[in-house]
């Protein structure tokens, strides 16, 4: 692969030693934390000069752009979400940076409620969410400005009138609860006094300041928390979920709120996670009965059920029990006249592909499962407020993306849900296919490798469908790597176009579901979280291990990518074993783990990595900190640590002192690079920022690995 001899541009190494908890952790780079000093900023210049530099040499940069421009212009849209009269749809078409928002009424008129793409030059605006009322004739929406963290919310009237109210400012993609006759709602945001970041729910009136609105839930949470809400149509039940940081474990609060005076609730705390020690959400029934999904003494997840929320302990008796291979995704109640009796939709994720099964809602009793297009992934699994014996969600798969899909109950069919980016036509049944996103030119298999402690590890592979795996065939090939491995996220497969055009080319694009992710529920989680989470970067590891071993690729062939917490992962494996990597991509990652809790909001996430304040996780964060186990003289692969200066997530630092240390340690003649944009943030603001983003890392990994863009001679899967 290519052996062209970077030069790096200089940057001052401090012998800035402190000592920590008795031990010393040196940080040469500190100076790089203030991103405006003149030293950063010329800094920061330089390395743009630099990729820009190394970027016009990729010779297949603009092929790359080209394949991925043609496997990502395809229309979505969102599953329906019904209230009143209307049903409202998310849809992201051809050609545009931002989502259209539309309101279909009973008669089939369309009507646009709002386009993000007309509020902003250049398309930085981006829909963030939206909330329809019970009536349907408002929508709460959330815009964030070039890809920031912060969103403003402003109500549109449903028939394409515009913005009813004043906006609401300063919020975090906060969640809406509407109360009945659209005249008032709760959401989160600030705290009138407090710390910067401390929330507390709210009660918005239309036509009033958001300055005026009254909190009306927060100090029950003692502290930073985050909330969600769930609410009855009618407005009688509201509840809270208040999780402190990303917590294995929350609360839930129930009021019944007074029609006459919704700011003033009466709370009882329905679940205390601290002595549960477990996680919760409940889904409300008209009836003023719930279900509750939780993993206390379940770890992949059972469901609970109540004929009265109001009720505690003896008053829940278990509906569906823990699948021993499967981990709980969601539920959704069919009750319908045209149903004998109502039924209960399971959605559950098996070896991190999604099955849909059908129970009486009465006993919980199995009595069968939705057919679905494939082995994929079903996203917004949703049905009628007012019941009905129809269920919506999206489908998604290596091969497919994102869809629509109905399921009728009374037929038990499922077909393409006849709206807007799903073919219209009969309501044929659709019937399951066994590969999970294979077509006739892609080919995915799912296998296990053996982590170094003899845990199997699922690994989703794409490759072309005339290239097996299964011996593979010739001479070792370009594979990517990525994965995520916290939070609890799990790793699914969907639709990618870098992925796609990556096997296309003839490459091998793999995804491992490492510990910390939520594949096989809150026990995958744990294994890979705090002063585990050294083990979720051995796992990706032992997963390049496998891919080299089986003569899939070899260390010169194989590149790494990861985002956000995946970048911590990447960052930390090619620090741990340089060796097997020929190349590296790393998107907003965390990588100095001693003061992660100072940038951005890293003081939120103590429950999934630890505190540098506490001696013992602080020797468990350093021991995998990338930032601290860059070693002088060793030979690493070509790094491309890709990050935003106005990232409010983890924060821009990170990337900095990372190229940093690694441009001043490196021995190999392979670049460390920067990619840094000075707007966007942790999230994309647009599509086509968000694509510009792609080709760079694309076009780079293929670069130091050997793979060519595909043409339109190999894209089909012709011989080359």
């Amino acid at each position: 692969m290519p052996e062209t001899t970077s030069v790096h541009p200089p940057a001052a190494r401090e012998n800035l030693v402190e000592t920590v908890h008795g031990r010393p952790v040196a940080d040469p780079y500190r100076w790089l934390e203030d991103l405006t000093s003149d030293a950063s900023r010329a800094w920061a210049e330089a390395q743009d000069t630099l990729f820009a530099a190394h970027r016009t040499a990729w010779p297949d940069r603009d092929a790359w752009d080209e394949r991925l421009k043609a496997l990502s212009v395809t229309r979505r849209v969102s599953a329906p979400v019904w209230r009143g009269g209307r049903h409202f749809t998310e849809r992201h078409l051809p050609g545009r940076d931002q989502a259209v928002l539309y309101a279909t009424g009973a008669d089939g008129t369309e009507r646009f409620v709002v386009d993000a793409g007309t509020l902003a030059p250049q398309g930085r605006v981006r829909l963030a969410g939206w909330r329809p009322s019970w009536e349907g004739d408002l929508v709460a929406c959330q815009f964030a400005v070039d890809g920031a963290d912060i969103t403003r919310l402003v109500v549109y009237a449903a028939d394409g009138g515009g913005a009813v109210d004043e906006p609401v400012e300063g919020l975090r993609h906060s969640p809406v609860a509407w109360l009945p006759g659209g005249q008032a709602f709760y959401y989160v945001g600030p705290a009138a006094e407090g710390p910067d970041g401390m929330l507390r729910v709210k009660l918005h009136r239309l036509g009033r300041p958001a300055g005026e609105d009254e909190e009306v839930f927060g100090e029950q949470a003692d502290g930073f928390a985050y909330f969600g809400l769930t609410i009855t149509p009618d407005g009688d039940r509201l509840v809270v979920s208040v999780a402190r940081g990303i917590a294995h474990h929350n609360d839930l609060w129930l009021a019944e709120t007074p029609v006459n005076d919704p700011a003033r609730p009466t709370w009882q705390r329905l679940v205390d996670g601290t002595e549960t020690k477990a996680l919760a959400s409940i889904r409300l029934h008209r009836d003023g009965g719930g279900r509750l999904h939780t993993d206390r003494g379940a770890p992949r997840g059972r469901i609970l059920v109540t004929d009265r929320t109001a009720a505690r302990g003896d008053g829940w008796r278990e509906l569906v029990p823990q699948d021993p291979d499967a981990a709980l995704d969601d539920s959704v109640l069919l009750d319908g006249l045209a149903l004998a009796e109502p039924l209960l939709l399971v959605c559950w994720s098996r070896a991190a592909t999604s099955r849909i099964t059908v129970h009486r809602a009465a006993d919980g009793k199995r009595i069968g499962e939705v057919p679905l297009p494939g082995s994929g992934t079903v996203r917004a699994l949703r049905g009628r407020p007012e019941g009905g014996h129809e269920a919506w969600f999206t489908y998604t798969d290596f091969g497919k993306p994102p869809a629509v899909f109905v399921f009728d109950a009374v037929s038990g069919r499922v077909a393409p849900w006849p709206g807007r980016g799903a073919p219209p036509g009969p309501r044929a049944s659709v019937e399951p296919t066994g590969a999970p996103g294979s077509t006739a030119e892609l080919l995915t298999s799912q296998v296990r490798y053996e982590a170094d402690d003899g845990t199997p590890i699922l690994l989703f592979l794409l490759s072309r469908a005339d290239q097996p795996l299964n011996p593979p065939a010739g001479p070792p090939r370009p594979a990517l790597l990525t994965a995520y491995g916290g939070f609890g996220v799990p790793m699914r497969p969907a639709h990618t176009p870098s992925a796609r055009a990556w096997a296309q080319a003839g490459g091998v694009y793999a995804v491992a579901c490492v510990r910390g992710g939520g594949e096989h529920g809150n026990a995958w989680h744990a294994a890979g979280r705090g002063a585990a989470k050294s083990r979720a970067v051995d796992d990706l590891n032992d997963a390049a291990r496998y891919l080299i071993d089986r003569g899939i690729t070899a260390p010169d062939r194989l590149a790494a990518t990861g985002q956000s917490n995946g970048g911590l992962l990447v960052t930390a494996a090619l620090t741990r074993r340089p060796d097997l990597y020929a190349a590296v991509a790393a998107i907003g990652p965390l990588c100095d783990m001693a003061r992660y809790e100072r940038f951005g909001i890293g003081h939120t996430w103590t429950a999934e990595y630890g505190t540098a304040v506490d001696p013992g996780q602080l020797d468990a964060l350093l021991a995998y900190s990338p930032y601290h186990q860059v070693r002088p003289g060793s030979r690493y692969p070509a790094v491309l640590l890709c990050g935003a200066d106005t990232d409010q997530r983890t924060g821009a630092q990170h990337v900095r002192k990372m190229c940093a240390a690694l441009q001043h340690a490196t021995a190999s003649p392979a670049p460390v690079l920067m990619r840094r944009t000075t707007t966007g943030g942790h999230a994309h603001a647009s599509a086509g920022t968000a694509h510009d983003l792609t080709a760079d890392v694309t076009a780079f990994l293929a670069h130091h690995t050997g793979l060519p863009a595909p043409t339109s001679a190999t894209a089909d899967g012709s011989p080359r």
